[in-house]
């Protein structure tokens, strides 16, 4: 009888030992949080779809979110506690045996509900959460845990040399080919950029292979780029055609874009500040990816204002201004884009200049520059560039968990003394949402 206990046990221990190992069927990769206009919208991406059950709790406000049989992170879990709006204080979660539950502490009372999605392009299934409290708010940017940890982070420039492999593009005077010249100057300005302090730079392709023009883009979205440069030479029936140029994509290349993004819905939902379209009817659809394409076209008519203005000093000018057309390499509604044409390797001093690398790499330095000193002077939210920018001119901080006075005034290069002035405060006393003022360093 004593065996036949002492195996049942050991059987049973065996078996608690193997479901203790057991990890879950999907893991919880990041978490996004989003505010517009009174709604507080929460995004966690899951490796696999899970099920999931919301409901709300009172004295105090909370709202509970069971995700079935799905896991959290470690590191995603050290910095559960820094994602916050104005109506999330903090999210909070515990693994249980079913899965894993997060807890969202509330300033007020919501209205709450979930939607799922499905994986789309680069990411997962989704859990949204929306939390409506009907204040108006101004927009704010996305914040993710997955980038939380780096918020100096580099301004990222995505060059793209046309052609290549089995298409050499456009052939030229003296045996030049467009796809030999242009992956030189590529290669060149990425050198060049990657030199300043708070750039990054990333090429599609520094070897001699060929990639569809939707690769083009999609390198650029998954390197998180803030700019995207196509380069390329041109050629034309004249021989005596020449100068350089800069290209932007036009008002009706947008059309025809959009129209294509909304035809596959769930590729266009990545695209507008992280705000799902599928859950929204045609029109307000059109709207938000109009709004979106409208702010990338502009961006990047001025990046091109500013590259082509230190073009000038190096080649000839084909035009003035910053052209636009409906170019494929150019229709990222979420990403500025530029086409560069460097010349016409059909008339015979431009190729000369073209087949020269002392002149490529001049060309290189000056699209560099224009690139460089735009972004200095508009650096996007959460850069390096960004970051120093308001180290000289001052700004504010948003107090989150964990944070001390003397750690804020280190991390932004003021005095303690001097930050305690800039917001009249008798000691160093902070509370978490509390916003202080940066005095100028």
């Amino acid at each position: 009888m004593y065996q036949k206990i002492s195996l049942l046990l050991r059987g049973l221990l065996a078996l608690l030992l193997t479901i203790s190992s057991l990890t879950f069927a999907a893991e919880v990769r990041d978490i996004r949080v989003a505010q517009q206009d009174g709604v507080t919208r929460l995004v966690l991406e899951l490796s696999s779809p899970a099920e999931h059950r919301m409901f709300p709790l009172s004295n105090p406000e909370r709202v509970v979110l069971d995700v079935a049989n799905a896991g959290l992170s470690n590191e995603l879990a050290a910095n559960l506690a820094t994602i916050s709006s104005d109506v999330l204080m903090r999210v909070r979660y515990a693994k249980r045996d079913e899965g894993t539950r997060f807890v969202l502490d509330l300033t007020k009372a919501v209205k709450a509900k979930t939607t799922e999605l499905g994986a789309s392009g680069e990411y997962g299934p989704r859990i949204l959460v929306e939390l409506e409290h009907g204040d108006q708010k101004p927009v704010e940017v996305v914040k993710s845990l997955a980038t939380l940890q780096s918020e100096k982070r580099d301004i990222v420039v995505v060059i793209d040399p046309g052609h290549g492999g089995k298409d050499p593009g456009a052939l030229g005077q003296f045996g030049v080919r467009e796809k030999d010249i242009v992956l030189s100057i590529g290669k060149e300005l990425a050198e060049r950029i990657n030199k300043v302090e708070g750039f990054k730079a990333v090429m599609t392709r520094s070897t001699d292979v060929y990639l569809q023009l939707r690769d083009r883009s999609r390198v650029a979205r998954e390197a998180n780029a803030d700019l995207l440069i196509s380069v390329h030479a041109d050629a034309f029936t004249k021989s005596s055609a020449r100068g350089a140029s800069v290209w932007a994509l036009s008002l009706s290349g947008k059309t025809s874009e959009m129209g294509r993004w909304l035809a596959q819905q769930e590729q266009a939902a990545e695209l507008v500040g992280g705000i799902s379209l599928d859950d929204k009817d045609q029109l307000l659809a059109e709207v938000l990816l109009d709004m979106s394409m409208n702010s990338t076209i502009q961006m990047s008519l001025d990046v091109g204002e500013s590259v082509l203005g230190k073009m000038r000093s190096v080649a000839k000018l084909h035009k003035d201004d910053v052209q636009q057309a409906g170019f494929v390499v150019l229709k990222s509604p979420d990403i500025p884009s530029i086409l560069i044409e460097t010349g016409f390797v059909s008339n015979k001093i431009e190729a000369k200049n073209l087949g020269s690398y002392a002149y490529r790499k001049k060309l290189a330095d000056a699209i560099a520059d224009g690139v460089i000193a735009h972004f200095s002077k508009l650096p996007p939210d959460g850069t390096y560039l960004a970051w120093k920018q308001s180290r000289r001119s001052g700004g504010t901080y948003t107090v989150a968990k964990g944070d001390t006075l003397s750690e804020i005034a280190k991390r932004n290069g003021v005095s303690l003394d001097a930050l305690r002035a800039a917001n009249t405060l008798k000691n160093d006393v902070i509370w978490v949402g509390q916003k202080l003022a940066i005095p100028a360093s």
